[in-house]
This record gives C-alpha cells, structure tokens and sequence, in this order.
C-alpha cells in the first residue's frame, strides 16, 4: 500500500480537488459570512479587533484575508472569486499535508488523508483553517526535528521556532503544546526554552499594531472567547440536553481541559518532538472543552502517521456524528483517548 502508483496518485489528488470546489457549489455557512465581513473591514484599513466580534484569532488570518479580498475586487464576481481563493488555500494546505504524510508513510497514505470525506467538506464548504494552523505547526516540527541531533541553536531551530509561532498567530490550536516541550526529556534545557517561550511571546506581540483601539475586542473575543463548554469527554453534552448544568461548568471544563493536557504531556514526555506534536493535536482534540465538527480535521494527520489503519475506526466513528451529532462527539473523543491509551501501553518499554 505505501508504493501507489505516481499516475494513480495524481490522479487522486484531481479528484481530490475537484470535490473540494464542487462542494463549494453547495452553499456557505456562518463563518464565509465572518470571512467576507472582516476581508470587507481589513481591506478598507479598519481595526479588525475594534471592529467586529466576528474574529477570534491572531492577525495572520485577517491579513490573508485582506489580501484574498482585495485581489478578489479586481473581477466583476468578487465575491465567487474570493471564495474560491479561500477554497484553494485551503485545498493547497491538505495537499502540503498530503505530501508530508506521503513522505513518511506512503502515498496510500497521503491518499486517504487528501480524499478523506471531511477535510474535503472543510475545504469545500466549511471553509475553516485549522488545516493551516496543523501545517504551519508540523513545518516548524520537522525543522526542529532536523536539528535534534545538534546542542548548539542553529538555523533549524529558529525556522522551526517562526514556523511555530506563526501557526498560534494563524489559529492557537498549539496554545498548550509550549507545556509539552517544557517536560520534554529528549531536548535541551537551552532549547525547550527557545521553542516553549518565544511563539507564546510572538504571539502576544502580534496583537501590538491594533492596540490601544483594538484592546477590549482582543480581551474578549480572542483571549476570553468560550465555545459551548460541554467537554464531551465527561459527557456534558448528554448531561445538558436533559437539564443537567454542573456549578460553574465553563470554569470547571477549562481546569479539566489542563490538568489533562498537563498530564498527558507528562506521560509522553520522553516521545521525540514529532511525536510529541502528532500526539499533542489527538490530545488537544480528545480534552477540547467543547467540540465542533471542523476540530475533528485536527488530529487526522496524527492518526494516519501514528496508527494507520485505524485511521478507519475514527472516520467510522465521525460518520455517525451524522445521526446524531451530540451524542457521537462523545463516543468520538472516547476514540481519541482510546488511542492515546493504546500508543502509551505500546510504547512503556522504551
């Protein structure tokens, strides 16, 4: 399986792509809507931040956007234009992917992750970037993983160390990995320091150029922002459809969000870099405070490096989200820890 064809691999990857954009044909939801209201404000130099409450995440994001939307405003169909840039990017992003998992474990198995039905969806009509913010992270990795074998800082590990700090100023997806690198016994003292405190810095330094103006919208739609808060992994979801609210849930489902983080970065602690990150994007999706159907691309890649064929126990599992949404994000993230279990039991020896 790992040695496809290169014609049957291309091939994949058109129709791969051609999926995407008719997708696209469907329809859009709530966040193109977002997407066109801040490439609309960015691109007349307003303050995304001051501006609208419909953008949660660093600056990278509404600069792409802008960038999308002005380039756009020279076609009489701007706004199909636009999209169909957004679609690209995005299509481009899984197949960078594609190439890295066809690089390290195959092309069969770059192939599933290119045609899997819910990046494809994403892509086509979601229209959400996680896959970007998942890239951008690796990218770093396999910079830093390069320069492992040196003590001394080298070019590496600043590439490795940008590329990190641009997937938080993308989408903080990685906001917790920093705890990660700190308990890590495979790097240096010197480097865990470099690679745990200088994205969070570049993070917090991004948001400098729309302060003071833009200081109360990045307080509480970036920083402060809270999805549902039903942390499916203690079914609070089921609870809260039949009435039943713990005290105080959104703070309890953030501090069980870190102490789970925090402790299954102690347990693989002695996991390379590479797999530390690939394990983190399970993790962080399995412990997630609340769950929505675009967080389910985050931890693919992982799985299809890390366990390979029961990469089809989870596309299984997230089908049935189908019949019934809710209920399923449980048994989904049950999964999850059921391969972090599975990987720790497996690999204690080491």
């Amino acid at each position: 399986m790992k040695n496809v064809n290169a014609k049957v691999f291309w091939v994949c990857i058109c129709a791969g792509v051609a999926i995407r954009f008719a997708l696209m044909a469907i329809g859009h939801n709530f966040d193109f809507e977002s997407y066109c209201i801040v490439g609309e404000l960015a691109a007349a130099g307003k303050n995304i931040y001051a501006s609208t409450t419909r953008y949660n995440y660093g600056p990278a994001w509404f600069l792409i956007l802008e960038l999308l939307y002005r380039l756009a405003s020279f076609f009489q169909q701007n706004i199909l234009i636009y999209r169909i840039m957004i679609v690209a990017l995005l299509t481009l992003t899984d197949f960078v992917i594609t190439l890295i998992i066809s690089r390290r474990a195959g092309n069969f198995w770059g192939i599933v992750f290119f045609l899997n039905p819910f990046s494809m969806f994403n892509d086509g009509y979601n229209n959400q970037f996680d896959n970007l913010a998942v890239l951008l992270g690796m990218l770093g990795i396999l910079c830093l993983e390069k320069a492992s074998a040196d003590k001394e800082v080298k070019a590496n590990d600043l590439y490795g160390v940008l590329l990190l700090s641009m997937s938080l100023i993308t989408k903080h997806i990685m906001w917790a990995f920093p705890v990660w690198l700190l308990l890590n016994k495979t790097i240096t003292i010197k480097k865990k320091f470099l690679y745990a405190f200088i994205p969070p810095l570049l993070f917090l330094v991004s948001f400098m150029p729309y302060l003071p103006e833009g200081w109360n919208g990045i307080l509480h739609n970036v920083f402060m922002y809270r999805a549902d808060n039903n942390f499916p992994l203690a079914a609070l979801v089921f609870l809260n459809r039949y009435g039943i609210f713990l005290p105080f849930q959104q703070h309890i489902c953030f501090l069980l969000f870190a102490a789970m983080m925090s402790a299954s970065a102690y347990v693989f602690r002695r996991e390379t870099i590479t797999d530390s990150f690939l394990l983190y994007t399970i993790a962080v999706t399995c412990f997630a405070s609340a769950i929505y159907s675009h967080y389910l691309l985050i931890p693919i890649m992982a799985i299809i490096l890390i366990f390979r064929q029961k990469v089809w126990i989870y596309f299984f599992l997230a089908f049935t989200i189908i019949v019934d949404r809710n209920f399923m994000h449980i048994i989904l993230v049950w999964c999850l820890l059921f391969y972090l279990v599975h990987y720790y039991r497996n690999n204690t020896s080491r």
